[in-house]
């Protein structure tokens, strides 16, 4: 197994581009994000290796290495962590976009999994999914038929607000989606 921190950014961005999709797998897992002994500046490093991996190669693995990392800056207090998460909803949120203009549920199905399941408790990727409700009317529809699989551990508030987004963007009415995910109006 090669170490990615001893290997140079260009050589690391080429093995993205032209590696076969195994073995691009096995590179985004190779990401040494959460290292006891890495640093902000590493750990901002592959963030951004995660985050040009997914959008060469929208495979998985380097979704879930890019929040791992961005976990990874927050565990140790990095100044840079709230500035790597707004930039990393914001993409999301392009992201989002450009996949549901090419109609690729895979990748979708592969956010939502992923991203929304597991991050939505952070401030700018909640207001990235929001503006995501906003504009896609399959994920308002999405979202407010089945509230109990993305919103359960969020603060009521923000369930009501996602979900009255959802209603006002091809949702499902605010009484209905609210019933399913609390069984009360």
């Amino acid at each position: 197994m090669v170490d990615l921190s001893e290997v140079s950014p260009a050589t690391v961005q080429d093995w993205i581009r032209t590696l076969p999709d195994a073995e691009a797998n096995e590179l985004a897992g190779a990401i040494p994000a959460q290292r006891v002994h890495g640093s902000c500046r590493d750990d901002l490093r592959w963030v951004e290796v995660a985050r040009m991996g997914y959008e060469r190669r929208r495979l998985p693995t380097f979704l879930v290495m890019l929040f791992s990392s961005l976990e990874a800056l927050e565990s140790r207090g990095c100044p840079e962590t709230a500035g790597a998460w707004e930039s990393v909803a914001d993409w999301l949120g392009e992201v989002y976009d450009q996949l549901q203009r090419a109609n690729d549920e895979e990748a979708l199905s592969d956010i939502s999994l992923f991203v929304f399941e597991n991050y939505l408790d952070r401030d700018a990727l909640f207001e990235a999914f929001c503006g995501m409700v906003v504009r896609h009317e399959q994920l308002a529809l999405l979202v407010s038929s089945n509230p109990s699989l993305l919103l359960p551990d969020l603060p009521l508030e923000k369930q009501r607000l996602v979900l009255e987004e959802c209603a006002a963007n091809g949702g499902r009415p605010l009484s209905e989606s609210w019933s399913a995910l609390h069984g009360r109006v």
